[in-house]
């Protein structure tokens, strides 16, 4: 399967119905300051999606009586915080706009472990903390604003009760194993590589606990990622366990193609799984319709085809990747029914939700490992929102 123009299917007939032969855009990481201009981009809210939503199965639930300290309004920082100050710090309500600080941290984490994604967690809000909050709200019959408030807080602290936001792990050798490498700009020199594997430590570590290596270091003041040995502890986000086996609970998806959304649904029809996703721009665009899952490749090995690619001349020549989380396709590629589609990880986890790629769906690398785990051959995934006008707010 590639992702790449739907006009070139004539020419790859051959690997059409080939869910191990692999190919994916390859290019430039995503422009950080036009992320940052998307991160508080607000247009979501007038998708059709977000006006009507799937319905509600619950009435507004009653708060749960838990013990935590509110306040209102407060300027937050992480400036001077520790671990424990981080953990014990009042919950500053509203949560909205252009804020950071252990109140969003919190909020950042509780949303990851029941498995309403918000990407990379930062300690910062933004666009896909919001979106990911205005999921969880309407699953369980709040009131959708995608802002934090008491009730919505305690509700989510319920979920995971008496767990911190921080917490200190032990590194265990699985934790400090490469090999690392350095990745190279060219494919035809990553071609070389034997594995397209993290390039750090530091690296591993942000993904394993779906952060950032900024974020990593900010909790870990002074501490040298690269001469960590097992045995030796950090601090780190309290997130989900990682999944590893088949579970394969979700009868559908639908994807929002303009809001940038991933929702998987059980057979009921209730979301238990969001995640921000980036999907194809305006010259790749994603599918318009309902497609299915075809087959699904953990750990998957990438073909570059740069006939399927607009901006690589035809005449280059092609190459064959190593697998690995650093690969342009991730650690899984999970196969649509429709010719050069797919859903797959990324090697840029802090694009996600901000930046438009080629035509496939991608997820951070735990949030498309964990979509491999729980879809099966045949589960339905229908996009909408699509980009009927290219010149409206969020195509």
């Amino acid at each position: 399967m590639a992702c790449g123009r739907e006009e070139r299917t004539e020419v790859k007939e051959k690997i059409q119905n080939a869910v191990d032969d692999i190919a994916a855009p390859v290019g430039d990481r995503e422009d950080p300051a036009q992320r940052e201009k998307e991160r508080f981009d607000n247009s979501w809210r007038s998708l059709e999606t977000f006006q009507q939503g799937p319905p509600q199965q619950h009435g507004p639930p009653e708060p749960p009586v838990i013990d935590v300290v509110f306040v209102q309004n407060v300027k937050e920082t992480f400036k001077n915080l520790d671990a424990n100050a981080i953990n014990s710090a009042p919950v500053s309500v509203p949560i909205e706009g252009d804020v950071s600080g252990p109140s969003v941290l919190k909020t950042q984490v509780y949303l990851d472990r029941v498995h309403f994604s918000v990407g990379v967690l930062d300690g910062r809000w933004g666009r896909n903390s919001a979106i990911a909050l205005w999921w969880y709200q309407h699953a369980h019959g709040l009131e959708a604003t995608g802002s934090v408030d008491e009730t919505t807080f305690r509700l989510l602290a319920a979920a995971s009760p008496g767990v911190q936001a921080v917490v200190s792990h032990t590194l265990t050798d699985d934790d400090v194993k490469g090999p690392f490498v350095t990745i190279p700009e060219d494919v035809y020199e990553k071609e070389s590589l034997e594995c397209l594997c993290y390039e750090s430590l530091q690296e591993k570590l942000s993904e394993q606990f779906h952060t950032t290596v900024e974020f990593l270091e900010l909790l870990n003041p002074g501490v040298s990622f690269s001469s960590l040995t097992a045995g030796q502890s950090i601090f780190v986000p309290n997130v989900r366990d990682a999944m590893t086996t088949d579970q394969p609970d979700l009868a559908s998806v639908v994807i929002s193609i303009r809001g940038n959304t991933f929702n998987g649904y059980d057979a009921a029809g209730n979301v238990v799984l969001h995640a921000p996703t980036t999907l194809g721009s305006k010259y790749d665009p994603s599918p318009s319709e309902t497609l299915s899952v075809k087959g699904i490749v953990h750990d998957p090995h990438f073909h570059y085809q740069p006939t399927l690619f607009a901006e690589v001349p035809d005449s280059d020549p092609e190459a064959h990747l190593k697998p690995g989380p650093n690969s342009p396709v991730g650690v899984v590629w999970i196969a649509l029914s429709k010719a050069h589609f797919g859903i797959h990880g990324t090697a840029d986890p802090d694009s996600i939700g901000y930046a438009s790629s080629h035509g496939c769906v991608r997820l951070t690398n735990w949030d498309a490992a964990e979509v491999g785990h729980r879809v099966a051959k045949g589960v339905s995934v229908r996009f909408v929102d699509t980009r009927q006008n290219q010149n409206s707010p969020g195509a």
